[in-house]
């Protein structure tokens, strides 16, 4: 939640940022202070809010109580600096900016001069009045372990043992296929498998059956009927009989080859919190050092990885039911990201139109017991089943004729979000340097991240010609343009809501159909280093 950087001249950090993981201008801050041997305090603005919003859910029955801080640290933050993105870049008590101010400063000269001066002073890097809405030391300490809590909230498993037995799993049904066809998988059955395949006792057979089953690798006919785990191997008997989950296409579905392990998942929201959290951790630490690349191949190689992938079995047991709108967006958002990310990494990026369109078509996650690919989650879930713009008749300008996403009847529609919100395609990552930095959604501060994705998104994506009469837009404008507005003054205006200065406001203002709208070409070149 809170850091310092190691390497520096001095031993109190006269700089402090306000970061976001993942964020590549808060890399890009970091690094340059870092390789000016600058020191600073970095505090992780996503896992503050994160947890503070938590905290003060926990404490809503004392009005009393509610200081600026319970209004959350970035709500707080926002009111200080008047700025809503980051980095924000504090410099012995005064914020100077974020990233681009940081480099200007560094150009000209100043940077260490104001450090120099603030160590001079004994300035400390935040004043007072920031300092009083973080939480305090031993609270920071506290949501440590809560974090630690989560971990341990997966539950422990010896993974290693599991991977074995996940082994044995495909020897015992490739014995089955070849020699025991249509006989039912009774204990006594796959005991005897178990001993002619891996050569074992009877008793050392049965322990292992036991394992199986324990590992959720081996299933009670009976009872696995409403996990949505059907049987490879149909099998029915009086007394107890078995069958295997179903697995999915390793280079498809991209958490179909076990079930969770511990039993009954966690709510849904718990469930994407964790593995929104294990993603970002990954992302960061393999962002490359300018923020503009991520090293998919090391990342993909990582034990963190290997971590990760297997918590994504807890996803195809997971209830959606109870998920409020704002849980659904943050759910989906966050799970659309980690699965890019996931996919990335396991078979890389796609390298050409044809095969971009086939990536997010064919990517699956099974959630709740349905398949969902990046396409689905986008378009059907988040676009309230809208038509995909990647459709063959939306390519050819005929949307009129394109099918939903979802076909009438499908069990995904019941979690379609309506109404939709366009700031959606701010927070959502495909992987292209285009695309917007990955980010942390959570149901408590899913309006201030969007309002902080669409700001940060129009501050680099929309940009004004010197004589004022042409807008520049990312082409996310023009293929989702509807989703944000049927004309383009309308299309404008939401764009000048969303940026923090008054400039677009005033021209269109002044002459709102004076102005006109190009499309900057999309960079789809892969940010992988």
């Amino acid at each position: 939640f809170s850091s310092s950087s190691s390497s520096s001249k001095s031993r109190v950090p006269r700089v402090a940022l306000f970061t976001s993981r993942g964020c590549k201008h808060c890399r890009r801050a970091k690094t340059l202070l870092s390789e000016k041997h600058i020191a600073y305090r970095e505090l992780a603005l996503d896992l503050l809010v994160n947890e503070n919003e938590k905290e003060k859910e926990r404490n809503t029955t004392s009005r009393s109580s509610r200081s600026s801080r319970s209004k959350g640290v970035r709500e707080s933050l926002q009111e200080y600096t008047g700025r809503r993105t980051v980095p924000q870049v504090f410099i012995g008590g005064e914020c100077i900016g974020g990233a681009d101010e940081l480099v200007v400063l560094e150009e000209k000269g100043d940077l260490e001069k104001l450090v120099v001066k603030a160590e001079e002073k004994q300035s400390k890097a935040l004043p007072d009045e920031v300092e009083a809405f973080l939480p305090k030391k031993q609270e920071l300490q506290d949501l440590e372990k809560l974090q630690e809590l989560k971990k341990e909230g997966e539950g422990k498993r010896d993974w290693v043992r599991h991977e074995e037995l996940l082994s044995y799993e495909e020897r015992v049904k490739r014995r089955l296929a070849r020699d025991y066809v249509g006989l039912t998988l009774t204990p006594e059955l796959v005991d005897e498998v178990i001993c002619k395949e891996l050569a074992v006792n009877k008793q050392d057979a049965a322990r292992i059956r036991e394992e199986l089953l324990a590992n959720r690798i081996l299933l009670v006919s009976s009872s696995s009927s409403s996990t949505g785990s059907s049987s490879s191997v149909a099998v029915e008997s009086s007394s107890v009989s078995y069958t295997f989950p179903t697995k999915y296409p390793s280079d498809e579905v991209f958490n179909g080859q076990m079930l969770w392990p511990f039993g009954a998942p966690r709510p849904a929201s718990q469930v994407a919190e964790s593995l929104r959290l294990k993603i970002l951790n990954l992302y960061e630490s393999y962002l490359s050092p300018d923020g503009n690349a991520v090293d998919y191949e090391n990342l993909g190689k990582s034990e963190e990885f290997k971590d990760y992938v297997r918590s994504t079995a807890e996803l195809r047991e997971v209830d959606l039911n109870p998920l409020s709108r704002e849980e659904k967006i943050a759910f989906f958002v966050n799970i659309y990201n980690a699965l890019v990310v996931h996919a990335t990494a396991a078979v890389g990026a796609p390298t050409n139109i044809v095969k971009r369109l086939q990536f997010f078509s064919r990517i699956k996650y099974c959630i709740g017991g349905q398949l969902y690919s990046c396409d689905d989650i986008e378009h059907g879930i988040l676009r309230n089943n809208a038509v995909s713009p990647g459709s063959i008749f939306a390519l050819v300008g005929l949307s009129c004729l394109a099918s939903r996403t979802f076909p009438a009847g499908d069990p995904r529609e019941a979690f379609v979000v309506e109404p939709v919100d366009p700031r959606i395609h701010f927070a959502l990552v495909c992987g292209a340097k285009s695309c917007p930095p990955i980010r942390l959604y959570s149901a408590s501060n899913l309006e201030e991240g969007l309002a902080g994705a669409a700001e940060a998104f129009c501050e680099s994506e929309v940009q004004l010609s010197d004589d004022k009469q042409t807008v520049t837009l990312s082409k996310i404008f023009k293929w989702y343009g509807k989703d944000f507005a049927s004309k383009k003054v309308d299309l404008l205006r939401r764009i000048a809501g969303y940026q923090q200065g008054e400039e677009l406001k005033q021209l269109l203002d002044s002459n709102p159909k004076g102005l006109k709208i190009k499309y900057a070409e999309y960079n789809w070149d892969v940010n992988s280093k």
